[in-house]
């Protein structure tokens, strides 16, 4: 299908859509395997149920998200398609496969449900927030090759905004299930792009290498697009703010944190089989402390966190409040009473919309407290002007989707993200890891290093 004939198509059945949304309509219509990689908050949902709809008018199709999204799958695809059936997975099993509808089943319960999947005759597939399936070894990731596997070329579109989260091995799974060459051999794709190295155990290919070919790679599968380039969305401000805590809180474990960083970087010099032989003495006791470390910082910044949210609702804001860890949560949203809701793992996904829903109608309800894994993906929060974070993520894309639940269609005032970072802690390093994964998902993602590459020739 030449390209003046996708685009018409896009521009006949996009009626309603924003017009980057029809752009991305034109790129899906023109491909069979894809990835829709729009920044968070651009409508990837609504581009996909148009496409798919377009070049598969019978279904059955199916849509693998996170628990969170089921339900906002479901609206959408009634949006767009009132006139088809919709079946939600969970706890409801699978429909007959004769189905010829829409089917939305979560991640988390793909092996209960696997079997009766493979079974049907798959129109279309799409995998939504597909950056959860970055590790490509993992049981989730197996599942979904699988499914694919089973069905009769079907139109499979991976969705995420965040493609890249924290180093290039995480895209090898999207090209994968993109069909694309750079999917076929992981060695071939480590040795490329991630300085794949042998150190006497086994791969390392947790680093980055050829960069600038790899953003060039990837284009002709992948679609990306910020809200800066396509929408007139107000600014988003993001602060670091200083937050004090009693010397003594984590003092034991910091100093332990900081006497196996030291061995690490000791080790490094050394070269690195250096490192490899001190991972697997150091690494896991390095990890559970930081854990600790993290979750005292947290507790302990809670009451500054209380009182940065309290001085927002005074002045008639609504908060989005983000935490990694269930205990601050707990007690900001203790504090805040009715005025609160609180989204975390253990809420039921099929309460979690009534939640957003609260936030977003009543006037009473300021505060949406939620972890930032089950809280931050995939939930629409435009209500809020204010986000907080009470800690950090080690993922940058962790934050980025958080702060976008507020950033996104539908907000019309200025956006104010705040971190509280506290001095002379742990925090600090974090803060620097997160900086430094940024840089690297800006080089690939956004195409910096292409950019640059070229800056440099010129």
């Amino acid at each position: 299908m030449d390209e003046f004939n996708v685009s018409d198509r896009a521009h006949k059945i996009a009626e309603g859509l924003f017009p980057h949304q029809v752009e991305g309509v034109t790129f899906l219509l023109g491909r069979r395997r894809a990835i829709l990689a729009d920044d968070m908050g651009l409508g990837k949902t609504r581009q996909a149920i148009v496409a798919i709809s377009e070049m598969e008018p019978e279904g059955p199709y199916l849509v693998i998200c996170p628990a969170s999204v089921k339900h906002n799958w479901a609206r959408e695809i009634e949006a767009v398609r009132p006139d088809v059936d919709v079946a939600t997975v969970g706890p409801n099993d699978p429909p007959d496969v004769d189905w010829a509808g829409w089917v939305i089943v979560n991640y988390d319960i793909l092996k209960k449900h696997l079997d009766r999947l493979v079974m049907y005759d798959w129109k279309g597939m799409v995998f939504d927030e597909a950056h959860y399936l970055k590790n490509h070894t993992s049981q989730r990731s197996k599942y979904c090759r699988q499914i694919v596997g089973a069905a009769n070329d079907p139109i499979v579109y991976a969705l995420t905004g965040t493609p890249l989260t924290n180093r290039p091995r995480d895209l090898f799974p999207l090209l994968q299930l993109a069909n694309h060459p750079m999917g076929r051999s992981f060695l071939s794709f480590a040795k490329r792009y991630c300085d794949a190295y042998q150190n006497g155990y086994g791969w390392v290919t947790d680093g980055a290498s050829n960069l600038e070919d790899l953003t060039l790679q990837i284009r002709g599968v992948m679609l990306r697009r910020n809200k800066n380039e396509v929408l007139d969305l107000p600014p988003k401000l993001r602060t670091y703010l200083d937050v004090e805590v009693p010397k003594k809180t984590v003092k034991k474990e910091t100093e332990k944190a900081f006497e196996l960083l030291m061995q690490g970087r000791m080790a490094q010099r050394q070269g690195r089989e250096g490192i490899a032989g001190r991972a697997g003495s150091d690494r896991g006791r390095l990890v559970a402390i930081l854990s600790t470390l993290r979750r005292k910082l947290a507790v302990a910044k809670t009451k500054t966190t209380i009182e940065f949210i309290q001085n927002a609702l005074d002045q008639g804001e609504k908060v989005l409040v983000f935490s990694c860890f269930d205990e601050p949560l707990q007690k900001i949203h203790e504090h805040f009473e009715d005025a609160s809701v609180l989204l975390t793992g253990a809420t039921p996904a099929g309460k979690r919309q009534a939640l957003v829903d609260r936030f977003q109608e009543d006037k009473a309800v300021r505060v949406f407290t939620a972890n930032i894994q089950a809280g931050g993906v995939g939930l629409n929060l435009t209500a809020a002007r204010q986000v907080v974070f009470n800690d950090l993520d080690w993922v940058p894309a962790n934050h980025y989707q958080a702060e976008d639940r507020a950033y996104r269609i539908g907000q019309t005032g200025a956006v104010q993200v705040s971190y509280m970072v506290a001095q002379g802690t742990i925090d600090g390093f974090v803060q620097t890891v997160l900086d430094t994964k940024a840089a690297l998902v800006d080089s690939v993602i956004e195409g910096r290093a292409l950019y640059l590459s070229t800056t440099r020739i010129q």
